[in-house]
């Protein structure tokens, strides 16, 4: 009987870890390790800011705003183990011990161990190139939202987002939370509640069908094909990267997450 006990714990752990990861997290095999690890910079959109070739761009919205630059990654990687990689973008805290702002560590944080390794791994594979960026700093449009207590720095987001999660839908929506805490509170906050004129709740999936929000985060089009601003752009770049059934199990939880009962 305890045998038969243990076996059933250990399968119903093998299960749970398998679901909490993204799809081919589980490989042995180091290229399909990398294949993933690229697929997650995408999703993760780490290439919006930092560019395809990881060498760095100017994220300012528009060049009045004042440049702000997300580093060149290439010319870094030699400089950081695996373990301090892990303490820069999984908890904030770079190896020099500044202040680190405006990557979302917020979100990375709950990324699972095979995920983030496959992100390292992709990385790995990255020759130095390019030149080496201004320093990163905060610009004017960023800084009032600093100023009025929106954005925090590192320790301040990885805080707010640890005790405000995503509301948890029990086990048969794990995985759906587990993708959409870490691929969605980037841009829709902590709790997926939105930010005042930039994102909304995701409540407002509870006006589209599944088929329409499967759609919309394989293509971008939105009802009636039309494009929906950010997201359709975001769909397009970076969650036409999900699997179909990572996307599916995304779909469900925030349907399930509109539609459910509150206080």
């Amino acid at each position: 009987m305890r045998y038969w006990m243990s076996a059933a714990l250990l399968l119903a752990a093998c299960q749970q870890s398998s679901q909490v990861s993204y799809e081919g997290a589980d490989t042995k095999n180091d290229a399909e390790k990398v294949v993933l690890g690229k697929r997650l910079t995408y999703i993760l959109d780490c290439t919006g800011c930092h560019g395809e070739n990881f060498q760095g761009t100017n994220m300012a919205d528009k060049p009045e705003d004042g440049a702000m630059y997300a580093p060149n990654v290439t010319l870094l990687l030699s400089k950081y183990s695996d373990a301090q990689l892990d303490q820069l973008i999984r908890h904030g805290k770079p190896k020099d011990g500044r202040e680190f702002w405006f990557m979302p560590v917020e979100s990375f944080q709950f990324l699972s161990d095979e995920d983030f390794s496959a992100i390292v791994a992709y990385l790995r594979t990255f020759k130095p190139a390019g030149k080496e960026l201004p320093p990163f700093k905060i610009n004017a449009v960023e800084q009032k939202d600093v100023d009025a207590g929106i954005l925090g720095n590192a320790q301040q987001q990885i805080h707010k987002y640890r005790d405000g999660p995503p509301v948890d839908l029990g086990p048969k929506h794990a995985w759906g939370h587990y993708l959409a805490q870490t691929a969605c509170t980037g841009c829709h906050n902590n709790a997926l509640q939105g930010w005042p004129n930039f994102t909304p709740n995701l409540d407002i999936a509870g006006a589209y069908s599944k088929a329409e929000l499967i759609q919309l985060l394989t293509d971008g089009k939105g009802k009636q094909g039309k494009d929906v601003g950010p997201m359709s752009r975001v769909a397009r770049r970076n969650f036409s990267r999900l699997t179909p059934r990572e996307r599916e199990a995304i779909v469900d939880y925030v349907l399930a997450r509109a539609n459910r009962k509150q206080p």
